[in-house]
């Protein structure tokens, strides 16, 4: 049996951290509300302009304890997914790293979107593009995302060549999570200029 260390028992003789965090992660849950509120007021412009896959009602919030072995929360709106085509906004908060938004595209909406998505996005500082060979990590990580305008044009239609999905992501600090719900918002409405279907 491991040892105990003074950290660790200091940390467990105390419940203040555990009911920061409860409270923490109520404020993240009615932050993502507020937010998907928001969109569907922002996507009521855009309707019978989206692909008719689209929830553009209802979304889903989704919270787990262990990505990682951290705390996160997420909000899927608007989405879709099957197992082979996905056209979603992923709103994501991690704990102890970043709140982030993420296009992810796969199978026909990749083929209909994927390359205009990109187009539209290419010069933006802070957006990321995703070169994992899976859909489903989310750190920052160098063989994760690689900030988009900073690869060539050659490697991106390699990549596009060789895969089924792509995901088109921004992040911000925790700690600027309050004030940056209108920049989340608005990287989804960017976005969905070029995912309409008329």
């Amino acid at each position: 049996m491991s040892k105990f260390t003074t950290q660790e028992l200091d940390l467990a003789s105390d419940p203040t951290i555990l009911l920061i965090k409860y409270r923490m992660m109520e404020k993240v849950w009615d932050f993502l509300e507020e937010m998907q509120e928001e969109i569907r007021k922002e996507l009521e412009p855009f309707t019978g302009k989206l692909p008719k896959e689209l929830n553009l009602v209802h979304g889903k919030i989704s919270k787990g304890e262990n990505y990682k072995r951290l705390p996160f929360m997420m909000l899927d709106f608007p989405a879709f997914f099957t197992k082979d085509d996905i056209l979603a906004f992923r709103t994501m908060f991690y704990w102890g790293n970043f709140i982030s938004s993420t296009f992810h595209l796969q199978g026909q909406f990749l083929k209909k979107y994927g390359k205009a998505l990109i187009e539209n996005f290419k010069n933006h500082k802070e957006v990321f593009f995703c070169v994992n060979n899976s859909p489903w990590n989310y750190d920052y990580k160098s063989n994760n995302y690689v900030l988009l305008n900073e690869i060539n044009i050659e490697e991106l239609e390699d990549y596009l060549q060789n895969t089924d999905f792509i995901k088109l992501s921004i992040k911000f600090p925790v700690d600027e999570m309050p004030e940056r719900k209108q920049d989340l918002i608005k990287f989804l409405l960017n976005g969905l200029k070029v995912i309409q279907t008329n």
